[in-house]
């Protein structure tokens, strides 16, 4: 698997300068590769639901493999599939692997207008998931700015779940050293959980966020205020469910899908 991985990265090296005229692609000629497509996605998917990982991680790469000559006609089934190896990539936390896909993958999607939004927010997500997991946090920023942008288009203002991309947007900004954005960005996270989601343990590390980097800014009266905060609400949050992460509740939708789907 390391090996065939190793050489995908290569070959994706090579597509991404090609990636325009990849996306202008005409609509897939041959049934058959979409039915192939189709079968070994979806099984990747059902191997995936009952545990297996190493099993789904083969079916992924055996429907890139199904497109991988035909990447022209098939643009959108080969980010897919693209996308969800680097999924499995990341639970088994083998970020280092996954990092070269998923940058082609959001660059391919970023240029096609065909890309639905929730489409885009899982690669931007999912990139900045590994940028994260390797510290590399500048390069994550303006990857949840843009995720943000999206959810507050498509699920509003008052979701929770934007929420917790806000907060995760406002701690890549503290390690990144945008104190001042990232003191924001808490609040905002802060006030729509009081408002919109009640006390949650998402709630209780927003003000802790926040209190850490009060405090970086010198506004030691305000941290002691968050700490406080957080501690009051920390008991009765601890019986409240947390909302599932974006990794394990993407905002798009079910992840088995007909080759159309984009």
């Amino acid at each position: 698997m390391k090996a065939s991985l190793r050489k995908w990265t290569g070959f994706l090296l090579i597509l991404v300068g090609a990636s325009g005229a990849a996306v202008a692609g005409d609509r897939p000629r041959s049934s058959t590769i979409s039915a192939h497509w189709t079968y070994y996605n979806n099984m990747g998917w059902n191997a995936y639901y009952r545990g297996d990982l190493d099993v789904a991680m083969d079916r992924f790469s055996k429907a890139i493999e199904t497109v991988r000559p035909h990447q022209a006609e098939y643009p959108r089934l080969l980010s897919r599939s693209c996308h969800d190896l680097t999924r499995m990539l990341c639970i088994k936390e083998r970020y280092s692997d996954a990092e070269e896909m998923a940058k082609w993958v959001v660059q391919v999607r970023e240029i096609d207008p065909r890309t639905r939004d929730d489409v885009m927010f899982d690669s931007l997500y999912l990139l900045s998931l590994i940028h994260r997991a390797q510290g590399n946090h500048e390069d994550a920023v303006p990857l949840l700015r843009k995720a943000v942008a999206i959810e507050e288009k498509n699920i509003g203002l008052k979701d929770p779940r934007l929420a917790i991309t806000i907060k995760e947007l406002a701690d890549v900004e503290a390690r990144a050293g945008e104190l001042t954005a990232a003191n924001a960005n808490y609040r905002r996270a802060i006030g729509i959980h009081k408002r919109f989601a009640g006390t949650n343990m998402d709630l209780v590390e927003a003000l802790g966020g926040r209190a850490e980097v009060l405090e970086k800014l010198g506004r030691q009266v305000e941290a002691d205020l968050a700490k406080a905060e957080a501690e009051q609400v920390r008991n009765e949050a601890a019986r409240n469910p947390r909302i599932a992460t974006h990794l394990e509740s993407p905002l798009a939708v079910n992840p088995v899908v007909r080759p159309a789907a984009h």
